[in-house]
């Protein structure tokens, strides 16, 4: 970057020295015919070529649009000057207003060029902001005050309106506009080198401040000689060629370091940048190549790729190795991440079958150890070999009990509340059984209810502990199952005595929000179990 800013600013003695040219143009045109009218025009081609370069240069349209529209106040100058001292020589009124006219581009200069650096390294913007249009407001109202002049004198006063060369003091309005073009130009320069996002192009500032330092003191000499420096009558340069020289140096300085975005230095970028390509003509012949640029014939490791553009084409080659590389290093890694997603599922379904198992195996345990008491019953009846038959019939009811008490408890594992119809069909089936004992039994059922899960268990455990208790001398038995809100179940048995661990019983209906009531009525056990109350027996 620091050789090409470097090699950038042998710009400044080529252009001084081509408007040193058009100087000494101007120098001969006086001696030899005694006018200006050929160095006028050839300053004026001169403006209309650099503004053709800005166009082809820049590429950001806004800044494009304001520095074209500079130009073409500039070239505005020489067409007054031509129109004032060649067309229209000797109109004094006509003669006033062009020199009025002169300020036309004094005045718009100087807000294009902050217009421009307000745009530098930002992107295209639709509408200007709110302070570009409080600028371009307040360049109106210089522009028709000083057009007015002969109005109100606010720049001007003639003594003498018919022979004004000599005669002309200046006013307030006059001295506004020097300090609103100094200012303007200051602050959009100062603004160009804050919004410049290159280093280097910030630390090679001096580059338009040389350039424009050159202007300026020409401009001095000027305003110091009272008009354009003369040698025996000759003028050595005037006003608007200084004018000229001064914004167009300071934009072009601009430009060439970096300060505004141009379109050049692209063939250094094209042979540093490292891309295999190649510009061709239109009968396939290199015109220019990237240095290192080799041609390649398809392959798995390269693909060659052709685009038509202005004037011919550009060839590139694409070397396909490294994206393979990638794709293959992506299909290993999206293996592996699928084998350990696998490994993962797999092992968070062996998860959940252990905690399902151990669920299970507690719920196994619960149910085992609530119903040992008739599990061990069974064994001691079975090894028994009096009555065998009788045996065998309590066995059925004993095991009936384990069954249905199971179930009850592997649905209650699954839900909270159980319906009172799964009671009745429980104690239902051990009635079937104690028919085998010659036993009768009634079964009456309420409504359908849903209760607590804990309540359904211990229902049946007090009719299955009633059962156990008597069941020698029992000969009838009835249940009613919820026959009203509060009752969960009525039992009645024929047994002559009911020996039953009550405490304990009734600890564990009481956890199960039970209360238990039991009484004697004509020989008669009648127990009552219901929702909360109080043990009564």
């Amino acid at each position: 970057m620091q050789a090409l800013c470097k090699k950038n600013t042998a710009f400044i003695p080529a252009w001084i020295a081509g408007y040193g040219l058009l100087l000494l143009v101007n120098i001969v045109s006086q001696l030899i015919f005694d006018t200006v009218i050929l160095p006028t025009m050839l300053f004026a081609a001169a403006v209309i070529v650099w503004g053709a370069t800005i166009y082809r240069r820049i590429l950001h349209k806004s800044i494009r649009r304001y520095i074209i529209a500079a130009d073409v106040f500039l070239f505005l100058l020489f067409i007054i000057r031509l129109c004032r001292y060649y067309f229209f020589q000797g109109l004094l009124l006509i003669d006033r207003y062009l020199w009025y006219s002169y300020y036309i581009p004094f005045i718009v200069l100087p807000a294009l060029m902050l217009c421009t650096a307000c745009h530098v390294g930002k992107s295209e913007m639709p509408e200007p902001p709110a302070g570009i249009k409080a600028l371009w407001t307040a360049t109106g109202i210089l522009l028709c005050m000083f057009m007015t002049n002969d109005l109100h004198h606010f720049a001007f006063y003639f003594s003498d309106m018919h022979d004004y060369s000599g005669s002309v003091s200046y006013h307030w309005l006059y001295y506004t506009i020097v300090i609103w073009s100094f200012l303007l130009t200051i602050s959009a320069f100062v603004m160009l080198i804050r919004q410049c996002r290159l280093s280097q192009s910030r630390r090679s500032w001096y580059v338009p401040v040389v350039s424009s330092a050159v202007g300026v003191a020409l401009l001095a000499v000027y305003f110091v000689c009272g008009g354009s420096p003369m040698v025996s009558d000759i003028k050595i340069y005037n006003l608007q060629e200084i004018y000229a020289f001064l914004f167009i140096g300071i934009w072009e300085s601009c430009i060439r370091i970096g300060l505004i975005k141009s379109n050049t230095g692209y063939r250094e970028l094209f042979e540093r940048s490292g891309v295999n390509a190649a510009l061709l003509d239109a009968d396939d012949r290199i015109v220019f190549r990237s240095a290192d640029f080799a041609e390649h014939t398809d392959s798995a490791e390269h693909i060659t790729r052709r685009k038509p553009i202005k004037g011919g084409f550009v060839v590139w080659s694409e070397d396909l190795s490294a994206i393979r590389r990638i794709n293959s290093e992506i299909e290993e890694t999206t293996e592996r991440i699928e084998e350990e997603n696998d490994l993962i599922v797999e092992e968070n379904r062996i998860t959940a079958d252990m905690v399902r198992y151990e669920t299970q195996n507690k719920l196994y345990d619960r149910i085992a150890a609530h119903t040992h008491h008739q599990l061990v019953e069974i064994d001691k009846a079975l090894t028994d070999e009096d009555v065998l038959e009788l045996r065998m019939k309590f066995c059925l009811l004993l095991g009936t009990y384990v069954k249905r008490c199971a179930n009850l408890m592997l649905i209650a594992d699954k839900q909270d509340r159980i319906s009172t119809d799964e009671l009745y069909l429980s104690i239902h089936e051990s009635f079937e059984y104690m028919s085998f004992l010659g036993i009768e039994c009634e079964l009456k059922n309420g409504r359908q209810t849903l209760l607590p899960s804990q309540q359904i268990i211990a229902a049946y455990d007090l009719f299955e502990a009633v059962i156990e208790a008597g069941l020698e001398g029992m000969r009838a038995g009835l249940v009613h199952i919820a026959p009203d809100e509060r009752t969960v179940m009525v039992m009645e048995t024929d047994q002559e005595r009911v020996d039953i661990d009550r405490k304990t019983l009734c600890e564990r209906l009481r956890a199960a929000g039970l209360a238990l009531s039991a009484e004697l009525i004509d020989d008669m056990h009648r127990f009552t179990l219901y929702t909360g109350g109080a043990l009564n027996g």
